[in-house]
């Protein structure tokens, strides 16, 4: 199994996330503009921002990628510590352009205080730019910025969302779903995303179910 299945399960667009039904409402309702979207650790905040920018811009991002079609759109994802818009990008794709621009900035607690009161809090709004911040830390980010992004909050999954995520990871890795699966990750109280279609792979690779779902509790 060459490819991770986190990849196979990458989202084709928000709707078709699991669970957090009252977050994915509010970021579809939101704007262009700056976004902090927030969370726990594998609660798929990165996943959904690029499906995001698919939808709004018609570009497929991987992670890590920059996407610049002139007179069309512009999008990004980049991690924060490689983020800095004094050298990675003209001024004027910020100020002066017209065409959709999307960033994703990940890890965002990773930005340096210099990064943000030089970069971005003097940064002016404009309705053809989104920028989104992804982050487990929205305490660690100026409070400056924190107050102009509409905040979106993920969260694990309910444990009645559970069987779904589980069924559409076996189905994407080719196995048959096993309700066992769900009852270990129950007992484990692992709810996360990541954690659950990492369990899946392992079982998949053959560790058996108690291996693979105590792989995702250290």
């Amino acid at each position: 199994m060459s490819t991770q299945l986190w990849q196979t399960m990458r989202l084709g667009s928000t709707d078709a996330m699991v669970g957090n039904v009252n977050a994915l409402s509010n970021l579809k309702s939101t704007p262009n503009g700056m976004i902090l979207l927030h969370g726990p650790i594998g609660c798929g905040k990165t996943a959904l921002a690029i499906a995001l920018c698919k939808e709004r811009t018609g570009v497929q991002l991987e992670e890590n990628q920059c996407v610049h079609n002139p007179g069309r759109v512009y999008a990004q994802h980049i991690h924060a510590l490689d983020f800095d818009l004094g050298t990675a990008l003209e001024p004027k794709i910020f100020f002066y352009w017209r065409d959709p621009v999307f960033i994703i900035v990940d890890e965002a607690q990773c930005l340096t205080k210099i990064r943000q009161q030089t970069r971005l809090k003097t940064m002016p709004p404009r309705p053809e730019l989104t920028l989104v911040f992804c982050t487990n830390e929205p305490e660690s980010l100026d409070e400056a910025i924190v107050d102009r992004c509409v905040k979106v909050r993920l969260g694990p999954l309910s444990a009645r969302e559970l069987p779904e995520m589980v069924k559409r990871a076996c189905a994407a890795r080719g196995m048959a779903y096993d309700a066992e699966i769900v009852k270990a990750l129950n007992r484990s109280a692992i709810f996360r995303p990541r954690a659950i279609i990492q369990a899946v792979d392992a079982i998949a690779a053959g560790k058996s179910i108690a291996e693979a779902v105590s792989g995702q509790c250290s």
